[in-house]
């Protein structure tokens, strides 16, 4: 039911169930109250109550208005504490894929946090995520050429349908240059990924007493840092360098992004004093 009431109001199911935990934790303790939810008592599963909360968000009647906007807005907006549990990365919440769990990718907390939208699933970020980019661009499904399937046979299916001349190795570099304009319309825009910190409970920080994740905690720094270094990207601005964005085709970004020095640097010398 909630997912049909997600589909019928045109709600993503990802961050409409984020928004629900969020109200869930913040009901049980303290911080929203019966007053605030209509009468709703949104306890952790009463489900009646979550088709319920997730039907006056999609309406944004009542402190479903609040919900409405996502956790970090709502988070704000409710105060006493509600930041601690808006598990979000960038604004965005995260989908149900653990980037503490080994087999979801070397690098899935960088990828959260790093690429050009956060939160992802379907994105990737670092230099062994161009395949995915490619998967996205030609609109092929993700599952039959994201999982298994090489750039071979991707490069083969484009070759295929477009009549065009892909090798591995120029149908890869396409995916690189979709990753880097995507990242540089976000730096012409004031926007540096490395700003958009995850909620600690996203990579284990503290890490789970039990389960099986028990004791991990995900090497953010070390993921985004191996991953820039990678891309050939500045560890600090997060800017590609000057050949990289050259090799890419992109040179006129390139003067753009590293204009050349004018000489001398700091202006004319001063005039020399007479005696």
């Amino acid at each position: 039911m909630i997912n049909y009431i997600c589909n019928g109001y045109g709600l993503d199911t990802i961050s409409a169930g984020t928004v629900m935990g969020f109200a869930i934790e913040l009901y049980e303790n303290g911080i929203i109250t019966k007053k605030d939810t209509d009468g709703i008592e949104l306890t952790w599963g009463n489900h009646r109550a979550l088709v319920a909360m997730t039907e006056k968000m999609a309406k944004r009647e009542g402190i479903g208005d609040i919900l409405a906007d996502g956790v970090k807005v709502a988070a704000r907006k409710i105060g006493k504490g509600a930041r601690e549990f808006a598990v979000h990365v960038g604004g965005q919440e995260v989908g149900m894929h653990d980037p503490k769990l080994a087999g979801f990718g070397m690098t899935a907390g960088a990828r959260y946090q790093m690429d050009a939208t956060p939160g992802r699933h379907t994105q990737g970020f670092g230099p062994t995520s161009f395949r995915g980019h490619i998967v996205n661009a030609s609109g092929l499904c993700m599952i039959g050429f994201g999982f298994g399937a090489g750039p071979e046979k991707l490069r083969d299916f484009v070759n295929a349908v477009t009549g065009l001349k892909y090798t591995t190795k120029s149908i890869l570099k396409a995916g690189e240059r979709i990753a880097v304009i995507r990242h540089l319309f976000n730096l012409r825009e004031g926007i540096n990924e490395l700003d958009w910190v995850p909620h600690p409970r996203i990579i284990g920080k503290p890490p789970q007493k039990e389960g099986p994740l028990a004791g991990v905690t995900v090497d953010q720094k070390a993921q985004v840092y191996w991953c820039l270094g990678g891309l050939d990207w500045d560890m600090k601005s997060t800017k590609p360098s000057k050949e990289k964005l050259i090799e890419l085709g992109f040179k006129d970004i390139a003067e753009e992004f590293w204009p050349p020095l004018k000489w001398p640097p700091f202006g004319p010398p001063p005039e020399e004093k007479k005696n």
